[in-house]
């Protein structure tokens, strides 16, 4: 069943049995730090891909994408950008779903203890062969943010190092 089948579904129910839907998803969600909105967002967020490639127009939630999956899906995840300058905003999104600045080390490379080993670390790859620092640092979620502004070499050095040694832990690039 895909969404358009969902929401269909929903113009036939009663107001009484929409209001139970409605908090049933407020249950199921409330203990998740971030929500995919409904519509292309969710449809990506519950993708089977290994590699998905989400784009759009700004605003489209593209960013908060690849920040929603490292707080719910995984445990150690790379969000990079051309130059840390770049990371500020990805960083304060950090923080403001996590509901705090606790375990954030601001310091290059910046890096966000989530909870009991879960990590989203940051990183800038300005030039070709930046990225090579992060040979041998496995991550299973890595999310090359606007990444049509990197080198395809950057990607594909980057995407081998999507990997996890935790039994069961999904590895995915966005």
């Amino acid at each position: 069943m895909n969404l358009a089948e969902v929401l269909e579904g929903f113009a036939k129910t009663t107001d009484k049995e929409f209001a139970g839907i409605v908090e049933a998803a407020r249950k199921g969600t409330e203990a998740m730090p971030w929500v995919p909105n409904p519509g292309p967002q969710t449809d990506a967020y519950f993708s089977k891909a290994d590699v998905l490639l989400y784009g759009g127009e700004p605003g489209g939630g593209k960013s908060q994408l690849g920040l929603g999956l490292a707080f719910n899906c995984h445990k150690r995840s790379l969000v990079l950008r051309r130059q840390y300058g770049d990371l500020a905003r990805l960083i304060e999104d950090t923080c403001k779903i996590a509901g705090t600045r606790v375990g954030l080390n601001a310091s290059p490379p910046p890096k966000f203890k989530v909870k009991d080993g879960q990590i989203i670390e940051f990183f800038a790859a300005n030039r070709i062969g930046d990225e090579q620092g992060r040979m041998g640092q496995g991550v299973d979620l890595l999310v090359p943010d606007e990444a049509t502004h990197f080198a395809e070499s950057q990607i594909r050095f980057l995407m081998g190092w999507v990997r996890t040694e935790v039994e069961g832990q999904r590895c995915r690039t966005v």
